[in-house]
């Protein structure tokens, strides 16, 4: 189960592994200090959050990249991003979010 909650300073990234139906990790992913509206807020605010996704859903800065690179292409972590964009609800980090998603021109 997936699962997002925000409040008026704080989104909340809950990630699930389908394997464990029961076992839900949730991560508070702050907009503090971040002008949303803005080009660089809103890059940061994605930032954040697929930091958040990608520890929600198994690994962490310290895992292998190619460990990272597969949490990033999970579905655990396209739903964790598709739900902390629905819930923040900020247009510019929806469309941060999908030019990260964007596979690059030298790749």
């Amino acid at each position: 189960m997936k699962l997002l909650a925000t409040s008026a300073l704080l989104a909340m990234i809950a990630a699930a592994p389908a394997s464990a139906g029961t076992v839900t990790t949730s991560i508070a992913v702050s907009p503090v200090g971040l002008d949303l509206a803005s080009a660089s807020g809103a890059a940061a605010m994605a930032g954040r959050i697929e930091r958040a996704a990608v520890r929600a859903c198994g690994a962490s800065s310290f895992s292998v990249r190619d460990y990272q690179a597969a949490v990033k292409r999970s579905d655990c972590f396209r739903d964790a991003v598709t739900n902390a964009q629905a819930a923040l609800n900020a247009p510019a980090v929806s469309a941060a979010l999908r030019e990260r998603a964007a596979p690059s021109a030298d790749q």
